[in-house]
């Protein structure tokens, strides 16, 4: 597949930036080096050639039409929390920034459902809605920065997936824009209607490469009135997955049904401390029923706990009021803070197995940094129990030889592990760049060409997110993004921001808009300056000075980065040295 793209022309440019407006427009290396950044190892050769904002759907509108007519890339954007490089740019052009179309356009709690722009984010949307006594069940972990249109790009899950499903199945319509701009609605307002073919679904999990999300209709769902949490732990992995069968079968369908390793265990209870250090060392299931009866919940909780018990674990604890049951779930929400900080880099994987594999794949996962012979890779395990594992690789990028034993255990872990039982390379963060080389061992030739071809349909010109394995077969021999290292004396700051995303509520970011200025973009920004690839500028000084030091970003951070530290020495550093 002979696909070549255009440069931005001067003409061009200046047709887009009279389209946006200049206030929502950006060409500027600082800020287009920002947009490089995501929760991946970085490769700064994928720098984005334009940075647009839009306001609305027409505006959006003209820019793929213009993109497609000139053979410009276009990267849909969300709040940049991808853990596959989705919204980063391998072949340049346009990163179409929608965070900022974010309104909540209808809440109609008659026919249960909402609709809202891509950039509103999960939990605001859950806080909103709250109040109503309805919620938006899908629940991943980065739901308090994750985007609405994000989601149903890569289908996104969640921990309460086991009972409610994952973002297609709430998905009821949107409003698409093509490649050659016209705007498409899909999907109906109705719960049931047959009248077309379903291209609605097409969408959803295509991670922008067919069409731009512009607006979406959601089911909604009552909340449950009543809850209850146990938390057990487990010598024997065979036991724990024993117990999770034995609920499968009774027909007790939990709300909530997570699993972490022995590794997660203790971080996390190092991490968290006061009680959590008296928990015994092993394997942890964390099990919740849920419903409107506190009769019916109470009964059903009875007969899992059963369950649970005739399986021996070592330790169980059952949350007897709300204020417990928080404390407990925290076991689990802070699985991400606390094995960021054991090394400077953490890198969340994504596949999907049958729970009948569960404990033999997780031992094979347990022992990669020993297959390898990779001395300095750990290993953490977290599992939403419907068999979707997040494999969790503690490394450092900065360290060459600690880079090439991640990329051999991702490898390691794909090939040798995932789909020889059968299982799927991800199960809800996506294929994203990195991923699209084990496609074609999942899929046989014969899926990926028919992929290819629907592709084609909708996007003859591969404009939209290209490098991306569903449709581009370009993708498939396309090396995984590493990092080209500098060696610098006397670097002056240890960065150990993980990018993932969670620091964008920064009171700066929401009054500027853009990445650059977030935490994270601030930090990027200090990494080219570490690394010699950006120099001093006023724009930089600009970023940097805009930190009001309210410390928001580090309460947000789960690496617990020292932001007030950092940007405050990197004054100082800046102001001794211009």
């Amino acid at each position: 597949m002979d696909i070549k793209y255009n440069r931005i022309s001067q003409t061009l440019s200046n047709r887009l930036k009279k389209i946006i407006g200049e206030k929502f427009f950006f060409n500027n290396f600082e800020v287009r080096w920002t947009y490089a950044f995501g929760g991946s190892i970085f490769n700064k050769d994928w720098i984005p050639d334009l940075i647009l904002i839009p306001q609305n759907t027409s505006q959006i509108a003209e820019i793929i039409k213009l993109s497609n007519l000139n053979k410009i890339p276009v990267t849909p954007r969300g709040s940049g929390t991808s853990l596959s490089s989705g919204p980063l740019s391998p072949y340049g052009g346009i990163i179409l920034d929608l965070s900022q179309m974010n309104k909540i356009i209808k809440i109609n709690i008659e026919n249960n459902y909402v609709e809202v722009e891509p950039g509103v984010i999960c939990d605001e949307l859950n806080d909103t809605l709250k109040p109503f006594g309805y919620f938006f069940p899908p629940d991943p972990g980065s739901s308090s920065v994750a985007t609405i249109g994000g989601m149903v790009a890569t289908n996104a899950g969640g921990i309460q997936a086991f009972k409610y499903g994952v973002t297609k199945n709430y998905v009821m319509y949107m409003e698409v824009i093509l490649p050659h701009g016209k705007i498409i609605n899909l999907g109906s307002k109705v719960l049931k209607s047959v009248s077309s073919y379903n291209i609605k679904d097409l969408f959803i999990g295509s991670e922008g490469t067919l069409g731009v999300i512009t607006k979406i209709g959601l089911r909604i769902r009552p909340l449950p009135k009543k809850r209850k949490l146990g938390v057990f732990i487990f010598n024997d992995i065979n036991n724990l997955k024993d117990a999770v069968i034995e609920i499968r079968r009774s027909g007790i369908v939990p709300n909530l049904l997570e699993f972490m390793d022995k590794v997660v265990l203790k971080a996390v209870s190092e991490y968290l401390g006061g009680e959590f250090l008296e928990f015994p060392d092993g394997y942890i299931l964390l099990a919740e029923v849920d419903g409107n009866s506190a009769r019916e919940v109470d009964d059903e909780f009875a007969s899992m706990f059963d369950i649970i018990i005739k399986k021996k674990p070592i330790f169980n604890r059952v949350a007897m009021n709300q204020e417990e049951r928080e404390r407990l779930i925290l076991a689990r929400k802070a699985n991400l803070p606390a094995l960021s900080r054991i090394r400077p880099n953490t890198s969340v994987e994504d596949c999907t197995i049958q729970i009948s594999q569960f404990s033999d794949v997780i031992k094979k996962i347990e022992e990669i940094p020993k297959k390898i012979n990779a001395k300095n890779l750990l290993v953490g395990i977290i599992c939403h129990m419907e068999g979707n594992l997040h494999p969790t690789f503690l490394f450092n990028e900065n360290n060459e030889e600690d880079v090439k034993d991640f990329e051999k255990a991702i490898d390691y872990l794909y090939r040798e592990i995932i789909i020889p039982v059968g299982g799927t390379i991800t199960g809800e963060h996506g294929i994203g760049k990195i991923k699209t080389p084990y496609l074609k061992l999942e899929h046989d030739e014969h899926v990926i060409e028919l992929m290819a071809q629907i592709k084609k349909l909708f996007d003859p010109n591969m404009i939209l997110n290209p490098g991306i394995g569903k449709g581009d077969t370009r993708a498939l021999i396309k090396k995984k993004p590493t990092r080209t290292l500098k060696k610098q004396k006397g670097k002056f700051l240890e960065l150990k921001c993980m990018r993932c995303g969670f620091c964008i509520s920064c009171p700066s970011r929401i009054e500027y808009q853009i990445e650059t200025y977030s935490p994270r973009g601030r930090l990027s920004l200090l990494n080219g300056l570490v690394y010699g690839d950006l120099k001093l500028n006023d724009l930089i000084m600009k970023v940097l000075h805009t930190c009001t030091l309210c410390g928001l970003c580090q309460i947000k951070c789960p690496a617990g980065v020292n932001t007030i530290e950092i940007f405050e020495k990197a004054r100082e550093i800046i102001h001794k040295n211009t």
